[in-house]
């Protein structure tokens, strides 16, 4: 079954040409390390973890990197606002390491193997960075500036290459001047400029900073950390899968491109995969309008964070997704309500291992080979679930299969049937009453079931007792 997505560079759906057994190369852009992630970061790192888990699906061999982003205008600012204009690099570690941290435990929470991905922070490779911008220089697609810095020469690149901003648009030049110099990690879009590799040290950086007999002091930029993880952590020149946010496509990716290429002679990734925004109520998320919100803000929320993973998945990741509370509860209701079916079928199965619905496992991958579509995979397992003349166990085997890519976590549902003697007993109890139609007893039983943490619910098949969550 071929693997279809719409690639961002061919603007158009392209098709994954290797075949099952064969190693794939996925990138994706991680965090900068300055704040802690809000939801749209993270739906990022969701839409990635679903690709990798679809690809290893699928029986290809995916490897996973990611860059962290752990100096940089944003980074040094903060270290300084907390330290002073004597922070060194020992003190931009300790500031960005919170912010690191909490990364980690947000992947962890949704469910995402921080294991399964090669992170690297930028500090850790300062002398490979160094020594690409040096191979720039002397193959002519940099220089060192007068004020220090060096940039990268966008009309060299232009002028071996001619495909700059072509991920953007085909007329993505037209009537714009290039050449222009430009500083800043994060620029205006309009702007076509030399971009620097290297920045270098200012006042405001304090003692931030690394040395270099040619380059100086100062510290990389941010485009170029991305091609040289990519470098450093695959093997082959050209990467299968890149991803991202749409709002990185240009300046970001598209300057990673031209630095990948010049470095390589090859494009950096067959495809680009891009993620649409994420806005709450209809804003787009920021600090300024109070609306930034982070995983750990969820529960409040009456939401888990594998309930915002089941939110992500409803919607195809190039989609603008509009969070809202209304639908951050449907979906807290709807994976809860995945749950306690999926904990009902174990009731069902006396330990009975089933056989995968292979027509349904069809019609799942199916939608996921048709761009990653996640939204209709979820309505397959709902399908499967909505069946009432199959075998139970066949069931949960199915739905457990289908949950390796959406890592929804369900085989936790067997957490809700840890009930003990007491509240089982109580249970035998109630049944014994509603048996002799003394409703009242009944009702007590259920209201100390339901204080021990429990609840009950009554089926065709006897009482199914589960652990509130």
């Amino acid at each position: 079954m071929a693997l279809v997505f719409y690639n961002s560079l061919s603007r158009r759906r392209d098709e994954l040409s290797k075949t099952p057994g064969e190693a794939i190369a996925m990138y994706s852009c991680g965090p900068t390390v300055y704040d802690f992630a809000h939801l749209g970061n993270l739906r990022s790192f969701i839409f990635a973890d679903t690709l990798f888990r679809t690809l290893g699906y699928f029986g290809y061999k995916p490897s996973w990197a990611m860059n962290i982003t752990d100096v940089d205008d944003k980074t040094i600012r903060g270290t300084i606002n907390q330290k002073g204009l004597t922070a060194k690099p020992a003190d931009l570690a300790d500031y960005t390491k919170v912010f690191l941290t909490g990364f980690i435990e947000d992947l962890e929470k949704l469910n995402i193997d921080p294991k399964q991905i090669k992170i690297t922070r930028v500090t850790e490779i300062i002398p490979l960075i160094q020594e690409k911008i040096i191979r720039l220089i002397d193959t002519g697609f940099a220089y060192r500036a007068e004020d220090g810095s060096t940039y990268f020469s966008v009309n060299k690149y232009q002028e071996k290459y001619g495909d700059y901003g072509q991920m953007v648009g085909e007329n993505f030049l037209a009537g714009k001047k290039v050449g222009a110099r430009v500083k800043q990690d994060d620029y205006t879009k309009e702007n076509i400029s030399d971009f620097a590799l290297w920045k270098a040290r200012s006042e405001d950086d304090g003692e931030i900073y690394w040395d270099h007999p040619i380059l100086g002091q100062g510290r990389p930029g941010w485009h170029i950390e991305c091609s040289v993880v990519n470098d450093l952590s695959f093997k082959q020149k050209t990467i299968d899968f890149h991803t991202g946010g749409v709002d990185l496509a240009f300046p970001h990716h598209t300057n990673e491109m031209a630095q990948s290429r010049a470095l390589n002679d090859a494009p950096l990734s067959h495809f680009w995969l891009h993620l649409g925004h994420l806005l709450v109520e209809g804003q787009k998320m920021s600090k300024s309008l109070g609306n930034f919100v982070r995983l750990k803000d969820l529960p409040q929320n009456n939401a888990s964070p594998l309930a915002y993973r089941y939110l992500v998945l409803q919607s195809g990741y190039g989609q603008t997704l509009n969070f809202t509370q209304e639908s951050l509860r449907a979906a807290g209701e709807a994976y809860r309500d995945l749950l306690l079916k999926t904990a009902w079928l174990l009731t069902q199965t006396n330990n009975t291992k089933g056989k995968i619905l292979s027509a349904a496992k069809e019609e799942f991958m199916n939608a996921l080979a048709d761009n990653l579509n996640t939204g209709s995979a979820l309505a397959v397992l709902w399908k499967v679930l909505s069946y009432t003349d199959t075998n139970p166990a066949d069931q949960l085997a199915t739905i457990l299969d289908f949950d390796q890519v959406l890592g929804l976590d369900l085989k936790s549902a067997a957490n809700l049937l840890d009930v003990p003697g007491e509240v089982r007993s109580l249970a035998t109890q109630r049944e014994k009453a509603r048996a002799e139609k003394d409703w009242s007893t009944a009702d007590q039983l259920r209201e100390q079931i339901n204080e021990q943490g429990f609840e009950i619910s009554d089926t065709e098949n006897g009482p199914f007792i589960f652990r509130q969550f």
